[in-house]
């Protein structure tokens, strides 16, 4: 895929999330917080497009793309701006940094859902690592 196209594919999706923003209605109806969700979609779309906009590696946007695509599917599915949660593997523990959970962290890392990849720094959610999940 050519970088021109790259480049379209990702200002779509940024268009579609901030016309997404402008007509949102919450599901609870109050105008109070659809006015707080529109803002939270606004603000959150801003905060990781500029956050990755200097990105090179063509996997990464194409990972991107298909982690914004899901993640405004299923605010339009289930009518909430917010991530819903992961389940935790079974027989897993979340990570507690020591070298004898990594087997447990990796399982984590490989579990965590397209849409929540981006969603926090503090690595994948539930570990506590405090590491950037790769």
């Amino acid at each position: 895929m050519s970088p021109s196209h790259q480049r379209a594919q990702v200002l779509s999706l940024y268009r579609q999330i901030l016309r997404l923003s402008r007509t949102w209605n919450a599901a609870s109806g109050s105008a109070s917080e659809t006015k707080k969700e529109r803002t939270y979609i606004r603000d959150e779309a801003k905060k990781l497009f500029r956050e990755h906009k200097n990105e090179t590696s063509e996997e990464k946007i194409k990972e991107f793309i298909r982690e914004g695509e899901t993640r405004l599917g299923l605010a339009q599915h289930y009518g909430t701006p917010y991530p819903r949660l992961m389940n935790i593997p079974q027989n897993v523990l979340p990570f507690k940094g020591s070298p004898k959970f990594k087997k447990d962290k990796r399982v984590m890392q490989q579990a965590t859902p397209i849409y929540l990849k981006s969603y926090s720094k503090s690595g994948t959610p539930g570990t506590g690592s405090g590491e950037e999940s790769s």
